[in-house]
């Protein structure tokens, strides 16, 4: 959607530079600018200057410079029209409809869709006021929720009905596409559609930029074949992995303290804004991933988990911890007492009691040697030493190498060895990552790669062949069938790969394939392969492990590895990188074209591969045995079907 350039201007000239940098930068007013320190580049002398009389920034360190509509793009990592839309919702300001110029459409869903969950909201704020929210009131007074936090967070409740938001979005105008895009609605089989909602209390999930994107639903019976919580599903506005609960409440005393508190529930998160802890946040309806934390990194140092004190809770607690010092995030940990999580814990005891708990935070390294002794995983000295490494492993995935000997030196003092001994085991850790279990429970964590920030280590950590390369490469080396199932079940020849790497050892798999029973055992020592390509394939051979009987320690149902599945997420995967490929070869082409026919023409294939990538996205919810799309063109622009 192109959006008129008087609404752009007008949008730059109200939006409040200070306020909108000010919410991710800590500025301080020196005569008529404010300096901070860069967020595009790490400093400890200010050098970013912000002009308000102008509107506009410069660092002096790193050469970035902009205005408020810049400042979005680069750092909250939105396109240009998404980046003038949440400046346009902050201040009011309407952009009008314009699908001439959006020949895809995806433009115009996102908006109607967008819309459909603000009205949707706005309706179940209103259905908590009335009789049919009676329930809902009564289980939020007892979380003591106050009037102001239930309008603050747009808490609601859901009609019983099983139509009712439904009826009432289609007579304002909604269709059923928009209440698909919306994920407010669930289809049937046969085509009929019902609220995806019904008599639950009502939490609104909105995105960074303070946007409705989907809602968590709680159970009000004592229904025991009910789920507890209900979600939205992912949807065409609505990243689950890239969605913090809160942040768009929390950002601004996150980026002011340059620490976030991480907690599990959306109940937490309202809780401790409540009692003040207005630096609070949790994941939205998923699994924590690296995307979160990446997320929060904008704004915060430092993270400290709370994480519900059951053995679920401190499980997560630790994989939490892997994910933050990725990041880049110094994490924190609070244990609570057995039994309670931060909502019940800070509602009985009060916020002192709580600040006194947060205040007693440890450090990671200290958090999961306690948590190794109490399963009586430091018994001895195997057990010991694996524990040792697998910490490592955790330094290992800092992207901040000045870190390093720094965590190194408190692993020693936890673990009483010598700093010099560990230093050089985490310098072969880095430089010949595997797969390490954490003791004693068959958890198996792959060397973490440093995601895209300042420093990286001087060791080589690129991958030379891709995650779903790797599992491809995987299920033709250690399944019976793998190979016959991945060339005529799925359709993968050595062009299905991305990297060069990764072509050359499946080329020389089906190579080796005609000549010997053996594959895995000629490839790994072929000669033919360059001495990474080597390593890789031998990282998947050593990877191939069987669990450890001692999952049971950590109360998690290991599921059976679905193969077929494996393939179909890698393949959707690599579609999406080479898709991703192609608009950024599109996007650069348009740098130099100065014929108009011919840019819009590339525009149009730019917008063409960009619904099909939301299409491919799509397909991880489908029936693993629907393969029609791979029929497809992978990289046509032709069509929006996947």
């Amino acid at each position: 959607m192109r959006i008129p350039d008087h609404i752009i201007e007008q949008v730059r000239a109200q939006s409040n530079i200070i306020d909108v940098i000010g919410e991710h930068v800590r500025l301080k007013q020196t005569g008529r600018s404010y300096t901070g320190l860069c967020p595009f580049h790490k400093e400890k002398t200010p050098s970013f200057h912000v002009n308000p009389e102008r509107g506009i920034y410069k660092c002096f360190g790193c050469g970035k410079a902009g205005n408020v509509i810049t400042f979005m793009t680069e750092y909250q990592r939105l396109g240009f029209v998404d980046a003038v839309r949440a400046l346009a919702t902050r201040l009011g300001i309407v952009i009008p409809e314009d699908e001439v110029q959006d020949p895809t459409g995806m433009g115009a869903r996102k908006d109607a869709a967008f819309k459909a969950l603000r009205e949707a909201a706005e309706f179940y704020s209103t259905t908590l006021q009335s009789s049919a929210g009676n329930v809902a009131r009564i289980y939020f007074a007892k979380r003591g929720f106050t009037d102001e936090t239930i309008n603050t967070f747009a808490l609601g409740a859901s009609p019983a009905g099983w139509d009712v938001l439904m009826n009432h979005l289609r007579s304002n105008g909604y269709t059923d596409e928009h209440l698909v895009d919306a994920g407010l609605v669930v289809v049937r089989e046969d085509g009929r559609m019902y609220d995806r909602f019904r008599g639950r209390a009502m939490f609104a999930i909105h995105d960074d930029v303070g946007r409705v994107v989907g809602f968590s639903a709680r159970v009000l019976g004592d229904e025991p074949d009910q789920p507890k919580y209900i979600n939205s599903p992912q949807s065409i506005v609505f990243e689950k992995s890239r969605v913090l609960y809160g942040l768009d409440k929390a950002k601004r005393a996150i980026a002011a303290q340059r620490r976030a508190i991480l907690v599990e529930g959306q109940a937490d998160v309202v809780s401790l804004h409540q009692a003040g802890f207005t630096t609070t946040v949790a994941s939205s309806g998923t699994a924590l991933t690296r995307d979160h934390l990446l997320l929060l990194k904008k704004y915060a140092d430092t993270v400290v988990i709370v994480f519900d004190a059951d053995n679920a809770g401190q499980n997560a607690t630790t994989k939490g911890i892997e994910l933050a010092l990725q990041a880049g995030l110094d994490p924190r940990i609070v244990v609570l007492p057995a039994g309670t999580d931060p909502d019940a814990f800070v509602r009985d005891n009060g916020p002192e009691a709580f600040a006194a708990q947060l205040e007693g935070n440890v450090s990671c390294i200290a958090f999961q040697a306690a948590r190794f002794r109490q399963l009586g995983e430091l018994d001895d000295a195997v057990s010991q030493a694996k524990a040792v490494r697998f910490m490592l492993m955790w330094i290992a995935g800092v992207p901040d190498t000045i870190r390093h000997p720094f965590l190194v030196r408190e692993l020693a003092a936890e673990f009483r060895l010598n700093e010099q001994v560990l230093l050089r085991e985490l310098d072969q850790v880095r430089s010949a990552p595997r797969r390490q279990d954490l003791p004693g429970t068959g958890y198996r964590q792959t060397a973490p790669q440093s995601p895209a920030v300042v420093v990286t280590p001087p060791t080589p950590t690129a991958p030379s062949v891709l995650a779903p390369e790797r599992e491809l490469i995987r299920v033709a080396l250690t399944n019976e069938h793998g190979l016959a199932i991945l060339e005529h079940k799925f359709l993968v020849t050595t062009q299905t790969m991305v990297t060069g790497a990764a072509q050359r050892i499946f080329q020389r798999i089906l190579i080796t394939h005609e000549e010997h029973p053996d594959v895995l055992q000629h490839v790994v020592n072929d000669t033919t392969l360059t001495a990474d390509e080597l390593r890789e394939i031998a990282d998947i051979a050593f990877g191939i492990e069987t669990p450890s009987e001692r999952w049971t320690a950590f109360d998690v149902e290991l599921p059976d590895r679905d193969d077929e599945r494996v393939i179909r997420d890698a393949l959707l995967r690599l579609r999406i990188i080479k898709l991703d490929a192609l608009i950024d070869e599109l996007s650069r082409s348009l740098a130099d074209m100065v014929d108009q026919d011919e840019r819009e023409r590339v525009m149009y294939r730019i917008n063409q591969c960009i619904i099909k990538r939301e299409d491919t996205r799509r397909l991880f919810q489908h029936d693993s045995e629907d393969l029609q799309w791979l029929h497809d063109d992978e990289t046509s622009a032709s069509s929006s079907s996947a």
